[in-house]
């Protein structure tokens, strides 16, 4: 195995250096439907716009608050539980590959609503988690490998790659509808938004000699050869205040919803931490005699040194149900999601200090700590089916899509920004469950599956029976990474839910 490089080389491959490594990033956070907020509406995959809500009115459209039965709702909706895995097919090598499991219980969504004492008001408060995600990967090895032509082994080479993304979204809502007639309805929400990205990420590989030739004393130690290390962390909560604009009419069989989202408007982001670190060091040379250049480029900053911020779109959703008769009823709602200009969702202050003098001669971006985010405009279709199948319970399902707001993205002249994108699968869900009525409540059981795959993305690094070290790249050591990975995503959620009404009289299911 040969080594092949020279000094010029370096300093030109270090104007790639500011992309980093190939790895999977952030997941859920580039998607806008990955949950539904309420049992019921959770049952009928969100198709929900145009009524039959409940509780979860105040996020779908805050005119359907009006559909509250007189009296006071409190509304309850947990997911028992939620099992996700995440499976990276030859992502370290073939049939080297990554797995992620993971099982958590999440309260998920809490209302109260009311009809008020104002002449056709209606009103509701809620607090919910929009969507949920820790997905943590891990990865280590240790083989021995040679440098030259003679197939011994003479060095060991070991390896460690460990992700950690956690995304939370959590909102507190309040909502009010106003009735102009029997047939429309006007409403407007409030939502604050409360989200949290904690990403860290590490991938190493280190070479060290089998036999030790450096002598301290009466002990031998081991000389480490070659280093490479790439490394960075995320941390911040954005606060930031949502307003939704709805509207719904009601003719014969049918019933139409449109509800607008107004893009988030920033408020206050705190615990901002950043860094990020990229470092090669060797002390081998080639069968050539070259030897190879050692780099490092490193910078840290929190508080004040950095703003942050995570944009949500501007958002248009269209709704309608039908009334098929023998108590059936199908429902469908399509959403729009703007797209995002490219923005800096992490803004450092540029620092001199975090390599040599050549090398930040040399970055073609020189705002090393600051980060890229944007969108692509975002189309989602989701259907809705329920049937009353007895005079107190209702069998409900649906199907929506969930795709991905970063894939094919163009950031123009923010390209050469790092970012925390990379995986832009599509995500399907399929829901389904039954809804009890129970005296004057109602009590919901049901339960989600979601898939997604992408296939043919970079590997994060190449351990494979064959492995060479690609010094035509930055992380040589890491080597040869082609794209041949492929990702799979599945998701079940089993939850509950009840609503409980105060009001004197039985409540049945409509027809």
């Amino acid at each position: 195995m040969t080594l092949i490089n020279n000094q010029l080389k370096r300093v030109a491959i270090i104007i790639l250096i500011v992309f980093g490594s190939v790895q999977l990033k952030a997941q859920l956070m580039n998607h806008y439907w990955s949950q539904s907020y309420n049992s019921m509406s959770s049952l009928l995959s969100g198709a929900v716009v145009a009524g039959d809500a409940g509780s979860a009115a105040i996020y779908y459209n805050p005119a359907n608050i009006t559909e509250i039965e007189e009296g006071g709702n409190i509304s309850l909706a947990a997911s028992f539980f939620t099992l996700s895995n995440y499976y990276i097919r030859d992502a370290m090598g073939k049939d080297k590959n990554l797995n992620s499991t993971n099982f958590y219980v999440q309260p998920q969504f809490f209302s109260i609503s009311v009809n008020s004492p104002f002449n056709n008001w209606s009103f509701a408060i809620a607090t919910f988690n929009r969507v949920r995600e820790q997905l943590t990967l891990g990865y280590s090895e240790s083989f021995k490998i040679n440098y030259d032509d003679s197939g011994v082994a003479k060095d060991r080479l070991t390896t460690q790659y460990n992700y950690k993304n956690y995304y939370t979204d959590d909102w507190i809502s309040l909502g009010g509808a106003y009735t102009l007639s029997d047939n429309w309805h006007l409403g407007i929400s409030i939502n604050f938004s409360f989200s949290t990205i904690d990403y860290n990420t590490l991938n190493m590989a280190e070479v060290h000699p089998l036999t030790a030739d450096t002598i301290i004393g009466d002990g031998v130690t081991s000389t480490l050869l070659a280093e490479n290390v790439y490394s960075e962390k995320i941390k911040f909560t954005n606060s930031r205040m949502i307003i939704k604009l709805g509207t719904v009419y009601e003719s014969g069989p049918w019933r139409l919803g449109l509800n607008v989202s107004l893009p988030a408007i920033n408020i206050l982001t705190s615990g901002k931490r950043a860094l990020r670190t990229y470092k090669e060091v060797y002390a081998i040379e080639t069968p050539e005699g070259i030897v190879l250049s050692d780099y490092f480029i490193s910078d840290a900053q929190k508080a004040e040194s950095i703003q942050a911020t995570y944009k949500l779109p501007f958002s248009i959703a269209i709704g309608a149900f039908y009334n098929l008769g023998n108590n059936k009823r199908i429902y469908s709602t399509i959403e729009y999601f703007a797209g995002i200009q490219p923005y800096k969702m992490i803004d450092a202050t540029v620092n001199s200090d975090i390599t040599t003098d050549i090398i930040y001669d040399q970055l073609e971006n020189k705002d090393w700590l600051s980060y890229a985010y944007g969108a692509v405009p975002v189309v989602n279709v989701a259907i809705g089916y329920r049937w009353q199948i007895k005079p107190r319970v209702l069998f409900l399902m649906g199907l929506r899509t969930d795709f991905n707001n970063i894939k094919d993205y163009d950031y123009g002249d923010m390209e050469k920004y790092e970012t925390l994108t990379s995986s832009s699968m599509n995500i399907y869900h399929a829901t389904g469950g039954v809804q009890f009525h129970y005296k004057k409540h109602q009590l919901i059981a049901g339960t989600q599956m979601s898939f997604g795959r992408q296939k043919n993305i970079e590997q994060m690094a190449n351990f494979g029976e064959d492995y060479q070290p690609d010094y035509n790249n930055n992380m040589p050591l890491l080597g040869v990474r082609e794209n041949v990975a492929d990702i799979y995503y599945f998701s079940l959620s089993i939850f509950l839910g009840a609503t409980l009404n105060f009001e004197s009289k039985k409540q049945l299911p409509k027809e």
